[in-house]
């Protein structure tokens, strides 16, 4: 104790010593001592810490009188929020502390002084301001957490993934969850789909027994070129089925679809509808109503085939073809002459109904020659030079001609070449139609017979067309082979080809042979 006391007399002392100035010096470092020490976030730029300032000597103290000023409030700046302590104060001007423990126990008492005003100020700061500071403190923690998950990710795994990429596998598993329930829904679809069809198809399909035939049959015609569609009306027409829907399906199902055959069938009332299908497939026609006209008749055969069905007589239906109206365009400007519709009447097999009339049956042979006169032909007419009755005529000697397909379009030529040439034609056929005979043999009389048919004796076609010729024929006088050849002799009796020339002297030797051929 005594050594203390000593200590603090000579401290004293020595504070008497001090010069004004050197007091107020010592009293600044002081302070600076203790901004540093309990406010480290200070700017310290400026600062004397512990053991560096330089002692000074003790001078006589200076008597003056403390100015009564009020104590300065503590700063506190915006930006770093950090409190500042005033660098001087007038109430420690001129203070002399004599003993350490007093010294300490005044600052602390300042201390807590400036920290409770520092606390009233925090309170009445503004809400405000509060909410901004602790969203950025909140902004702050959760940056540092987010960094400090992606170093753990970075150690934890090798390859570490962004937020896109996780952002992409998020997107690709979405749309993989909608691919698959899309996939889900059309496998339910087809399972549902299916089974329809398979009970649709136990329905119509029955097996091929005749125990449920009665015995009695409607007979039902399946006009040329009938679809699956119209074949169903007809035969609900008939009563044979009860709707329609159900025997185009069945159709579709069973493979019938597209392959029914036109015709007259005898359908038997107790029939199914997949036993009906069957028979309309098969093309098992009834034969009491079946016309089938060849190619190369003439008008008059025609009629005298129509009449053995009984419908009626052959001369009705030829009295009916020269008299009777029809709208067909083609026939428009037609010459006068014995049969009009000669050529028109297209040669095709056509099953007849018991209440048809010669009309009708003309009709329906009309209507196929205006089915197979397609677009094409009818612009290969307008190109030829030639009106549509002279391609029919030409046509038609072809048809009573030649036999083979593959000299249809040679023949024509030959035809084309004698008329460019002023040539009569002597075709015999032309004079077997002018004497009003379908074939054999030509005798002098006949071919001396007075007759707009007959090219023996006329230059050029003949009066109109001498049969009914088929689309082949047709064809090849709208397409004739370009040649040099202006005669055809048939090559020898019994044979269907012809030996064709191109002068007098290779016709006559190719006669000569043909004529030896008849007596062989």
């Amino acid at each position: 104790m005594d050594e203390h006391s000593n200590r603090s007399d000579e401290q004293a002392s020595q504070q008497q010593s001090r010069t004004p100035e050197q007091r107020r010096s010592m009293q600044r470092d002081m302070e600076e001592e203790f901004s540093t020490t309990y406010f480290p976030r200070r700017d310290r730029s400026n600062t004397t810490y512990y053991g560096q300032h330089s002692s000074r000597t003790a001078v006589p103290r200076e008597k003056a009188k403390v100015k009564e000023e009020k104590p300065t409030e503590p700063l506190i700046t915006e930006e770093t929020g950090i409190t500042k302590v005033p660098k001087r104060d007038a109430e420690f001007e001129n203070t002399y502390v004599p003993r350490r423990a007093s010294r300490e126990d005044e600052w602390n008492s300042r201390i807590e002084r400036e920290l409770q005003e520092t606390a009233m100020y925090r309170k009445s700061e503004p809400a405000r301001e509060r909410r901004e500071t602790a969203r950025k403190e909140t902004t702050r923690r959760d940056t540092t957490r987010r960094e400090n998950a992606h170093r753990e990710t970075v150690y934890r795994e090798p390859s570490s993934r962004t937020m896109s990429d996780r952002s992409k596998q998020k997107k690709h598993k979405r749309k993989m969850t909608k691919g698959f329930k899309g996939f889900i829904v059309l496998v339910v679809a087809f399972i549902i789909g299916f089974c329809s069809f398979q009970f649709m198809k136990s329905i119509m399909m029955m097996d091929g027994s005749t125990e449920n035939l009665t015995g009695e049959t409607v007979s039902v015609t399946i006009p040329s070129g009938s679809t699956t569609s119209d074949i169903a009306n007809i035969l609900k027409e008939q009563g044979l089925i009860s709707n329609t829907f159900t025997f185009r399906l069945s159709s579709k199902i069973n493979g019938y679809d597209g392959t029914y055959q036109m015709g007259t069938y005898d359908v038997d009332t107790g029939m199914t509808p997949t036993q009906i299908m069957a028979l309309l497939q098969s093309g098992e026609v009834s034969t009491k109503n079946k016309l089938t006209i060849p190619e190369g008749y003439t008008v008059k055969q025609i009629a005298d085939r129509v009449a053995e069905t009984g419908i009626c007589t052959a001369e009705e239906f030829i009295n009916e073809a020269n008299t009777g109206t029809f709208p067909h365009s083609f026939l428009k400007d037609l010459p006068d002459r014995e049969y009009r519709l000669e050529g028109y009447l297209f040669p095709d097999t056509y099953f007849l109904t018991e209440n048809m009339t010669a009309h009708e049956i003309i009709s329906m042979m009309l209507d196929r020659f205006e089915q197979m006169y397609t677009q094409e032909y009818q612009d290969a007419v307008a190109a030829s030079g030639h009106t549509l009755d002279e391609i029919v005529t030409i046509a038609s000697m072809i048809e009573k001609e030649i036999t083979l397909d593959e000299e249809r379009a040679r023949a024509a030529g030959v035809i084309y070449n004698r008329l460019e040439q002023d040539m009569s034609l002597g075709i015999d056929a032309t004079v077997l139609y002018a004497v009003g005979k379908t074939g054999g043999e030509l005798t002098q009389e006949d071919l001396q017979t007075d007759s707009p048919y007959n090219t023996r004796l006329n230059k050029g076609l003949p009066l109109g067309p001498i049969s009914n010729p088929g689309e082949a024929s047709f064809k090849a006088a709208l397409y004739p082979e370009d040649n040099d050849y202006l005669y055809y002799v048939v090559e020898a009796a019994g044979k269907s080809n012809h030996v064709f020339c191109k002068t007098n002297e290779e016709f006559l030797a190719a006669k000569e042979k043909y004529q030896a051929s008849l007596t062989q």
